[in-house]
């Protein structure tokens, strides 16, 4: 296992720019949340909306 390229940890803190800013953690978090929410919103809706056009027509 010893393929990586990185050689050395210095200034790899910079590819974890969130890792002290709790609050920009928290808001990923929270609209990542929403973002699932929505999906699964817009997805029943559309599924309702297409049955009841189904049951009309048969």
């Amino acid at each position: 296992m010893h393929t990586s390229p990185i050689t050395k940890w210095d200034g790899a803190t910079a590819y974890f720019t969130l890792a002290n800013n709790n609050f920009a953690i928290w808001l990923m978090l929270l609209a990542s949340i929403a973002f699932l929410i929505a999906i699964i919103w817009y997805g029943t809706h559309h599924e309702t909306a297409d049955f009841e056009k189904i049951k009309r027509r048969g």
